[in-house]
C-alpha cells in the first residue's frame, strides 16, 4: 500500500485574544505506486510541422523514393499513410487511394512486396523536383478529399529556399487542439528530417512523453511531478496537458517546484518544456485499472 497524508494547520500566537485553531488531516491510500521516475523533456513546442532538410536541394530520381511513406494521425485517432509515387513512370495522381494493383512507378505494391502501403494516399512526385516540392506535394495529399480532408489542414510552404522548409499542421475546428501524431521515427521517407527534435525538425505529439497513462490507474489517483531544474523566470518551465480533443495546458511547473494533483483516467497526461533537456521526476499513487 502507498499512503499520502496532507495536513492543514491554523494557529494563533495568542489564543486568549485570538482564538483561532484548525487542524485537518486527509489521508489517501492507493494499492499501487509507479515508483519515482525521471524523464528528459526535449520538445519545446506543441506546434506540429513536417520539414525537409534543404528546400532547394535536388532530389534523386523519383523512383528512389517510390513506396516511401509517413503516417499521420489526427486528434480523433484517424490515421492516414501518405506514400510517395514515382509520377515520372506512372499516371497515379496525388490523393489517389492505393490498391494492391496500382502502378506506383516500377510496378504494383503486390508485385513489389509493398502491401503495407495498400490503402495509403498517393503523393505524386516526379524527376527534377527539389525537397521543397516534395513537402508541397505532401501538403496537397493531406488536404485532399481522400487525405485528412479538414481534420488536419497542412499550411502552404514558402517559395523554394536554402535550408530547412516546412509545412505547419493545424486543426480548423474551433475549440480543438492541433495535437497530431506524426510518426517521423517510423517513417521510411528519407527527404524529411527524422525525429531529432531540434528547431527545424518534424515535431509531433509523440515528442511529448506520457507522464501518466490514462489506462494505468482507476480514479481516484494522485500524481506527483517535480521540475528538477533551478528556478528561472523563462527557462526550463514544464508544461502539462491532458491529451484530449481540447489539448489545453493545465499546469506549468517552474524549476525547483513540485505539485500533487488528482489524476484523470480519461486522457493521458503529457509534458513539454520551454527549454530542451529539462528533467522532471514523477510518480503516481493509486489503484491500477
Amino acid at each position: 500500500m502507498a499512503t499520502l497524508t496532507s495536513k492543514l494547520t491554523l494557529q494563533s500566537s495568542d489564543l486568549t485574544s485570538d482564538a483561532l485553531s484548525l487542524t485537518t488531516t486527509t489521508t489517501f491510500t492507493g494499492s499501487h505506486t509507479s515508483g519515482l521516475a525521471r524523464e528528459e523533456l526535449k520538445s519545446v513546442s506543441k506546434t506540429i510541422r513536417i520539414t525537409c532538410v534543404d528546400g532547394d536541394a535536388d532530389v534523386p530520381a523519383a523512383l528512389t523514393h517510390q513506396g516511401q511513406y509517413i503516417d499521420i494521425t489526427d486528434n480523433h485517432g484517424l490515421k492516414k499513410r501518405y506514400v510517395f509515387i514515382d509520377g515520372s513512370n506512372s499516371t497515379v495522381a496525388t490523393g489517389t487511394i492505393l490498391a494492391s494493383d496500382t502502378d506506383i512507378g516500377s510496378n504494383t505494391p503486390a508485385n513489389l512486396g509493398l502491401l503495407d502501403i495498400v490503402g495509403g494516399i498517393a503523393i505524386d512526385v516526379t524527376d527534377g523536383m527539389q525537397q521543397r516540392d516534395y513537402i508541397a506535394t505532401l501538403v496537397l495529399a493531406i488536404n485532399h478529399a481522400n487525405g485528412h480532408n479538414g481534420s488536419i489542414t497542412a499550411g502552404a510552404i514558402a517559395a523554394e529556399a536554402d535550408g530547412p522548409q516546412s509545412t505547419t499542421l493545424t486543426n480548423p475546428t474551433s475549440g480543438e487542439s492541433g495535437l497530431f501524431e506524426v510518426a517521423a521515427d517510423d517513417s521510411t521517407i528519407t527527404v524529411l528530417l527524422d525525429n531529432t527534435k531540434d528547431t527545424a525538425a518534424t515535431n509531433s505529439k509523440k515528442d511529448h512523453p506520457i507522464i501518466i497513462s490514462k489506462s494505468k490507474y482507476a480514479a481516484p489517483s494522485i500524481h506527483y511531478i517535480k521540475n528538477t531544474s533551478a528556478y528561472h523566470d523563462t527557462n526550463n518551465i514544464v508544461y502539462l496537458y491532458l491529451d484530449n480533443h481540447a489539448g489545453s495546458d493545465i499546469m506549468e511547473i517552474r524549476g525547483g517546484q513540485f505539485a500533487y494533483f488528482p489524476g484523470s483516467n480519461s486522457a493521458d497526461l503529457r509534458a513539454y518544456t520551454s527549454t530542451s533537456g529539462t528533467i522532471v521526476e514523477h510518480m503516481a499513487v493509486g489503484t491500477e485499472s
